[in-house]
């Protein structure tokens, strides 16, 4: 993480938009804060948006052809609020921030605002932040992309090991309960 910062450090002026992308529950988010603290030993002042707080309601929510919702689809992301926002806080106004309320299914606005100096960075996760269809008009030139997965494998013995996507799916049934009201077994039939 330190050579990341130091390497968006390097040419300050041309990245101003700093895209975390990877598969659910990949630590994303974690990686997001970590990253942040070593900007800020580079002298940044980092903001984060997380692009979940840009889901449409729940019932606007895409199905797959089960008749299931698709958790994954870009089109679970409000495009149109979501790129509004980036040019306007691009163009240094103040925008009201939303946030999603998991347990609800439904996007709220709490008071948060958000307004970006010329000189400061905005990093986004979520998970389609390197899709091109995310924000088509946000110039390559000023994005800094990074794509995260997790690739530590826990090893019980020396013969067996819980895999990387094991270890997702442990980090998102305890995320799911923690912060988004689903049981376990919610998780797992999604």
């Amino acid at each position: 993480m330190a050579y990341i910062a130091d390497h968006i450090a390097k040419d300050p002026d041309a990245k101003k938009w700093i895209l975390m992308a990877g598969p659910s529950s990949s630590g994303k988010t974690t990686f997001a804060k970590r990253l942040a603290i070593q900007l800020r030993v580079n002298g940044f002042q980092p903001v984060t948006i997380s692009v979940d707080n840009y889901f449409v309601d729940r019932e606007k929510s895409p199905r797959n052809e089960n008749g299931n919702i698709d958790f994954e689809a870009i089109e679970n992301i409000d495009l149109q609020l979501l790129n509004e926002h980036v040019c306007q806080l691009d163009q240094r106004k103040t925008v009201d921030l939303p946030h999603f309320n998991f347990e609800t299914g439904k996007r709220e606005y709490n008071g948060r605002t958000l307004q970006v100096a010329k000189d400061q960075l905005v990093m986004m996760e979520g998970i389609h932040c390197l899709n091109p269809r995310l924000m088509p008009d946000l110039p390559a030139k000023h994005t800094y992309k990074i794509y995260i997965s997790a690739l530590t494998q826990l090893n019980l013995d020396f013969y067996n090991r819980i895999p990387t996507t094991d270890n997702r799916l442990i980090r998102q049934l305890v995320r799911d309960h923690q912060f988004r009201g689903y049981s376990a077994l919610d998780t797992l039939k999604m």
